[in-house]
């Protein structure tokens, strides 16, 4: 029941504080989305006295934008297909309404339909009801039509609880302009209903009677406020259901004046009944006061629910004021009360308990009555105390039996602070407590120390601390005896292992190819960890004869290896090194080693380089060997004795290995004697050479000499790189030109542009030769010691 309640007072708090569901029910064709975008554009526009109407919203702006076009451009609006809802506000004078209509298809409010527009108007604020009388004029289509809107009536009746519709009703006749010219055409020359623009000259409630007498009987009996318009939303000049040129609505602003004049009356009856129903539900009256309040600024009713309001809250403020008066006065009587009753009870409870149960019991009273100081600071006092008192005789009681915790101490501390009366008391419980902890500790150590098993130093430290905490024990000598014994157990105990590490040191060192370096770290090892042995002399001793013996094999080893391996140069070196970093900080053999490493990595720097120097020797024309060699040289020998002879000769390698270019000059010649044409005074001999298929020449002719001088540097510079072949040829110009000689460079020869500097002559013999200098040089390699 108070549910159901609840939801009733929820629901007509939504009516009166959300925004106003309006529906505008008609079947299809009646015309609701012309008059719903006619509506807007009138009122919109100032056209409609007193009222003004917005849209709510982008979407509902757009939406009677477009069918508003539609009207103005002369079509029709083209059958709703889907629902649409439109939020509007609607204006007059200061009021302001938040509506929400719906547009949507005409067959969905046909008898038996269940669409969900269906819920809509079950809950719609007011209703608009509209038929064409123009429309069907079967009486059969006429008839369910009003069955239609009867059923619409009669769901809300079901409702109500007093026969009513419960909300405001309007029946709107549509395109009345037809009706109106109907009448008009059948008046020829007459004013009459249809002439005049004037509503009250229709004869509307005639129409209404004759044509829809069910619907009005029904709004008469059920709709009390209920009102009949007709309206046009094109005005005349329609025809063809298509609007005229020119848009004069008829009748439009008398439903929309009677809307606001209904929905302000229905919101002040609501709150009425609300006030009637709760009027002590401040929260809620209040804010169904503030939406009146903003809805009707100006309304004479906002300024007296806003009076009777402020007594609510007046009235509510000193009933609330005297209530928690009340309350407070009853609580103190009733804390002053309780904590009076615990205190006799601790009291009646400490006479006949022991006294740790006795100690807990005031703990829990000053626990449980926190209120103790304020009501009752005299008996708070006392309490304290009496805690204070108790818990000190509980600390004896456990003491001697026992049953004392480590907290036990730290909790008499607080209790000095508290009750400093009782100081006394409590030294005599820490007394007895440490005699009691004395006790039990001596008879834990002596146990242990008596029967110690492997591990001595645990009791032996446990007897050391117990005579530092007890520096008066009676127990003194005796304790001081036991900790002697275990000592000397102890020292007996490492003197034999120590001995044993030692013997095990000696049988190691003898053994075949024994491990100095290991026993060496174990001697040093040992001594680092027994600083105090006995054996610490004997250790010693045995460590130096092991360093004396590692030093001695190490550079044995270094010899040995180079004796038996003289070429292996880097390992030689690295077991010299190997020596001076195992035994650098203070080998016999340092120097040794020292000057040993350095001799060999000269040994290493000479040999390497002989290598290439003895191979360009016996194979002068094998440059790349010699160079390859002259590379590793470096790679080893980087600031070698040779290095700057080796780098040379890379150098020029890298030059002969491309092409480059060289001056080369012809100094002089000889021919053989019998060289000469028949009955001329000698050759007329000049040189030619070709390099790589490349002539370069002729030289100048020198005339009738077997011993040419010519002293000529060809203009252009021979072309020359390793491998390519050179040829000179000897040509007598005399008469006619002809070769006397020709000298080729040896087949193979890589360093043919040798023969361009120095005396050529022909392999064979003889006489024949030719002097040449050039700018090609062949590198020089020092002799190695």
């Amino acid at each position: 029941m108070a549910n159901r309640r609840k939801t009733h007072l929820d629901a007509l708090e939504r009516r009166l504080t959300g925004p106003k569901r309006i529906g505008l029910f008609g079947h299809r064709n009646v015309g609701k989305t012309t008059l719903l975008a006619m509506f807007y554009r009138q009122a919109s526009t100032g056209q409609v006295p007193g009222l003004r109407m917005a849209a709510a919203n982008p979407a509902s702006a757009e939406y009677l934008a477009e069918k508003i076009g539609q009207i103005e451009s002369g079509e029709p609006p083209a059958g709703t297909l889907a629902e649409t809802e439109l939020r509007l506000h609607l204006y007059q004078g200061a009021a302001r309404f938040d509506l929400i209509v719906k547009d949507y298809q005409g067959e969905h409010v046909t008898l038996g339909s269940d669409e969900p527009i269906q819920a809509f108007f079950a809950d719609c604020d007011a209703v608009l009801l509209c038929l064409d009388p123009d429309g069907p004029a079967s009486p059969a289509e006429r008839q369910r039509r009003q069955q239609e809107i009867e059923n619409l009536l009669e769901r809300y009746i079901d409702r109500s609880e007093d026969g009513t519709t419960g909300r405001p009703v309007a029946l709107l006749l549509t395109k009345f302009d037809r009706v109106l010219a109907s009448v008009q055409g059948g008046q020829t020359g007459q004013q009459g209903p249809g002439s005049s623009d004037d509503p009250a000259t229709w004869g509307v409630e005639r129409l209404v009677e004759a044509r829809y007498g069910m619907t009005r009987h029904a709004l008469a009996q059920h709709a009390p406020g209920g009102a009949i318009f007709a309206v046009s939303s094109y005005g005349r000049g329609a025809e063809g259901g298509r609007p005229p040129a020119e848009l004069h609505p008829l009748g439009l602003e008398r439903p929309l004046g009677w809307l606001a004049e209904q929905l302000e009356a229905v919101d002040r009856d609501q709150l009425e009944w609300l006030w009637d129903l709760v009027p002590d539900d401040f929260p809620r009256l209040a804010r169904c006061v503030d939406a009146f309040g903003r809805r009707y600024p100006k309304s004479s009713s906002a300024v007296e629910f806003r009076a009777r309001l402020k007594t609510l809250r007046r009235r509510r403020f000193r009933r609330l004021v005297f209530r928690s008066t009340a309350a407070a006065a009853f609580g103190a009587v009733a804390l002053a009360g309780y904590d009076a009753f615990g205190f006799r009870n601790a009291l009646a409870f400490e006479r006949s308990q022991p006294a740790p149960a006795v100690a807990r019991r005031w703990t829990e009273l000053l626990a449980w009555h926190p209120t103790l100081p304020w009501i009752w600071p005299g008996l708070d006092r006392r309490a304290r105390l009496k805690e204070a008192e108790w818990t000190v005789k509980a600390a004896e009681v456990q003491v001697a039996l026992g049953t004392d915790g480590p907290e036990l101490r730290s909790k008499l501390a607080s209790v000095k602070e508290r009750a400093p009366q009782l100081v006394s008391a409590i030294r005599k419980v820490e007394h007895a407590q440490d005699q009691v902890r004395h006790d039990r500790l001596w008879d834990e150590i002596r146990a242990e120390a008596l029967a110690p098993g492997d591990e001595l130093e645990k009791p032996l430290t446990a007897l050391r601390t117990f005579l530092r905490d007890f520096a008066d024990t009676p127990h003194r000598e005796e304790a001081q005896v036991l900790a002697d014994s275990l000592k000397a157990r102890i020292t007996a105990r490492e003197s034999a292992a120590d001995r044993h590490f030692l013997d095990d040191l000696t049988r190691s060192e003898v053994l075949p190819n024994a491990d100095f370096r290991d026993l060496i770290d174990r001697a040093r090892q040992f001594l680092a960890d027994h600083p105090r042995s006995e054996w610490r002399g004997d250790v010693e001793h045995r460590l130096d004869g092991y360093v004396a013996r590692l030093d001695s094999r190490d550079i044995d080893r270094a010899r040995q290896y180079s004796q038996q391996y003289p070429t292996n140069f880097a390992t030689r070196i690295e077991r010299y090194q190997d020596y001076l970093k195992a035994h650098q900080t203070g080998g016999r053999y340092i120097s040794e080693a020292t000057e040993a490493r350095d001799r060999v990595l000269r040994e290493w720097d000479t040999y390497t380089y002989r290598q290439a120097y003895d191979h360009l020797l016996a194979h002068p024309d094998d440059v790349a060997e010699v160079a390859r060699r002259l590379r590793t040289y470096l790679r080893d020998h980087r600031e070698g004795r040779y290095a700057t002879d080796a780098r040379q000769y890379l150098a020029w390698w890298d030059k002969v290995s491309v092409p480059g270019e060289y001056r080369v000059t012809l100094r002089r010649g000889v021919v053989e004697p019998d060289v000469g044409k028949y009955l001329s005074g000698g050759p007329d001999l000049g040189v030619v050479i070709e390099v790589a298929g490349i002539t370069y020449g002729p030289s100048p002719v020198v005339r009738n000499s077997h011993q040419p001088i010519w002293d000529y540097t060809f203009s252009r510079p021979i072309r020359w790189k390793l491998g390519d072949p050179v040829t000179v040829r000897i040509i007598d110009h005399d008469w006619s030109d002809s070769t006397v000689f020709t000298l080729n460079s040896r087949k193979g020869d890589p360093l043919a542009m040798r023969n361009l500097t120095g005396t050529l002559k022909p392999a064979k013999g003889g006489k024949t030769s030719l002097v040449f200098t050039s700018s090609f040089q062949m590198p020089r390699l020092s002799k190695p010691d």
